[in-house]
């Protein structure tokens, strides 16, 4: 067969005798010397044939290893190439005789592009992919500097890169997650807070964090970056980094309106030309017994409260609508800065009362699917925080969970969904 025309290095000054122990598998011994992402964690040690022996020697090799599937062919002491189980049987099973007495080496596919054991999967991946593509190779050899060590498929590359980015985004998840609020967090608030999450892949857009602004003062987000997986997740990061970033400087303003135009101005810089966040924030001060609601582009938030009417015992529910755009395109701050100037505000002063309910969620929440195909919409969604406010706090989480569950059935999950319950039942006042 004709061989694979160099393109990187000279085969020429890969010779010399093997100096690698073997197990008697066949296996190489030091594949654990080599990270995971290395070539050398994968090669698999396959003894070398001579080219210039018959084909009938490779026939009886692959009738003796059924799970042989490729052997590494030498020539003048040196590995130039490899023949795969497919081509001896493809070419032998129509002219039997003919190919018996052909040397192996003008059956091998010869391959002057080196690969070295300690070269990185991930990296090397595009030239294996080429050489697919290009000349149809499946098989591999790989060197340790000078002494050939091994041979590895391509469907071994494959599995091997998809296990490296799984984990790379197990990781990568933790580390988005390590940035919510723990259980901890959330049982230092003086009012009850449920925060329930799930995304729809490893990585989300959803983020929601609260904050302790001083003793009786809080501040909690609900947010959606625009976009999904790798590159949204990225941008939850930078936007909760403001914040962490924001508690270790003296001197910084605690009024909310400030807050919100600084984080609207930092993500001018940060959120690409075409993205954006949308959030609501809610900011609660029990000292002077009132909460506001910044609706920025996002869900409705919904205000539930009890029903004083003797006839209709379901508790009373308001929507807040968004009063302001997404952030990120600093009309979030322009118009903040105006309401300083304005009687009309763009956001909502309620006063703290006992029995108010504030539910905040992610539009994952309205856009799940069943198995019929139906959305669950708002309706479903105002129906469902009227049903919860009857529920203890401590069952708030699971009562989500068996909603987001019992709807999409077996479906997949379209986006991610946040839920946050805020809850003035049982609070401190000053």
């Amino acid at each position: 067969m004709s061989g694979v025309e160099s393109e990187f290095i000279d085969a020429m000054e890969f010779t010399g005798e093997q100096e690698v122990v073997r197990n008697e598998n066949g296996t190489e011994n030091f594949a654990k010397d080599f990270s995971p992402k290395q070539i050398g964690s994968i090669a698999k040690y396959i003894e070398p044939v001579n080219g210039s022996a018959t084909i009938d020697t490779l026939i009886e090799m692959f009738e003796r290893n059924p799970d042989l599937r490729a052997v590494p062919v030498e020539e003048y002491d040196r590995v130039v190439g490899i023949i795969d189980r497919h081509t001896v049987e493809e070419a032998t099973s129509t002219a039997f005789k003919r190919f018996m007495s052909r040397t192996i080496i003008e059956m091998t596919t010869k391959v002057s592009v080196i690969f070295q054991a300690k070269d990185y999967i991930e990296k090397t991946l595009g030239r294996i992919s080429e050489l697919n593509k290009k000349f149809g190779m499946v098989y591999f050899p790989v060197f340790d500097r000078r002494n050939f060590f091994g041979i590895v498929a391509l469907d071994e590359f494959l599995d091997r890169m998809d296990e490296i980015r799984k984990q790379d985004l197990d990781k990568a998840s933790q580390i988005q997650r390590s940035l919510f609020p723990s259980t901890d967090d959330l049982s230092k608030f003086q009012f009850g807070i449920t925060c329930w999450n799930r995304m729809a892949n490893t990585l989300g857009g959803d983020f929601y964090k609260t904050f302790k602004l001083g003793e009786f003062q809080s501040l909690i987000c609900c947010c959606d970056v625009s976009g999904k997986n790798v590159a949204a997740s990225l941008l939850t990061v930078a936007a909760i980094s403001f914040f962490e970033a924001r508690r270790k400087l003296p001197n910084i303003s605690l009024d909310p309106v400030d807050i919100l135009s600084e984080f609207d101005d930092y993500l001018q810089d940060v959120v690409p030309v075409g993205n954006f966040i949308t959030g609501v924030f809610v900011y609660i001060d029990l000292k002077k017994h009132f909460f506001q609601v910044f609706n920025c582009g996002h869900t409705t938030t919904y205000l539930v409260y009890a029903n004083s009417s003797k006839d209709d015992p379901r508790p009373k529910v308001a929507s807040i609508e968004p009063k302001l755009p997404p952030f990120g395109m600093g009309s979030v701050k322009s118009n903040l800065e105006n309401s300083k100037k304005e009687d009309t505000k763009p956001y909502l002063t309620l006063a703290a009362k006992k029995g108010i309910h504030l539910e905040l969620y992610s539009d994952g929440l309205t856009d799940m699917v069943n198995e019929d195909g139906f959305r669950f919409e708002d309706q479903n969604a105002k129906n469902f925080f009227i049903d919860l406010y009857t529920k203890p706090t401590a069952d708030v989480a699971k009562e989500i969970k068996y909603c987001v569950d019992n709807y999409i059935g077996n479906s997949m999950l379209p986006d991610d969904i946040t839920v946050i319950d805020i809850r003035f039942d049982s609070m401190l006042f000053v």
